[in-house]
């Protein structure tokens, strides 16, 4: 897939930044910053230009505007070898950019949400693994309009796919748009929960 311009991948990932930088795995993985919010802004500003790539490299980038308002980020059925090159890529560079505390918890938070999402047969599953909208651009209905080409790919390739969320309050909005909570469960690093929702490949009405 085309990346986007330098500049638009640059704004899309300052908008992903804001939308997200009180979730918190980004808060713990950010620990580094302490109570620096504009420190921690720049590090997910830096930390979302490296998904972008990878999702470029080897995903399902979409963009929600022109302006980069923000993004939705997929993992789908690309080549394993592919997604396994780009991933490795990424988390040469997470390990600069996180630093001896921040990329010892991404590690751990990672390890312990793989292990709690090994039960649900999710892996020939497409991810959504990264979507938001600078708070600036919410309220108008991007967050539906830029999940909707990935979806749709989904939709086309008959396959499944799922998500993770720390936040109950999106737990709706992604119900309308197909998915079904396949679990809660408490992440110990973060110190809070998380649900995993998965929506059922098309012409499925329950998980396989």
């Amino acid at each position: 897939m085309p990346s986007a311009p330098h500049s638009e991948a640059s704004r899309t990932a300052r908008s992903l930044a804001a939308a997200l930088i009180g979730d918190p795995f980004y808060r713990t993985v950010t620990v580094a910053c302490g109570e620096d919010e504009a420190a921690r802004l720049a590090m997910l500003t830096h930390y979302f230009s490296l998904a972008l790539a990878e999702g470029w490299q080897a995903g399902r980038v979409d963009l929600a505007d022109d302006a980069g308002s923000g993004a939705a980020i997929w993992t789908t059925d690309a080549p394993a070898a592919l997604r396994q090159a780009a991933y490795a890529q990424r988390e040469i560079a997470l390990r600069a950019l996180l630093g001896e505390r921040g990329f010892p918890h991404f590690s751990a938070i990672v390890d312990n949400m793989e292990h709690a999402l090994a039960q649900h047969e999710l892996q020939d599953a497409w991810y959504l693994s990264i979507a938001g909208i600078d708070p600036a651009g919410q309220g108008q209905g991007l967050g539906a309009s830029v999940l909707a080409p990935g979806l749709a790919a989904v939709d086309a390739a008959r396959a499944a796919c799922f998500l993770e969320t720390y936040n109950e309050r999106s737990l709706p909005f992604y119900g309308r748009l197909g998915f079904l909570v396949e679990g809660r469960y408490a992440e110990a690093v973060t110190g809070c929960d998380y649900w995993l929702m998965r929506r059922p490949a098309a012409g499925n009405s329950h998980a396989d």
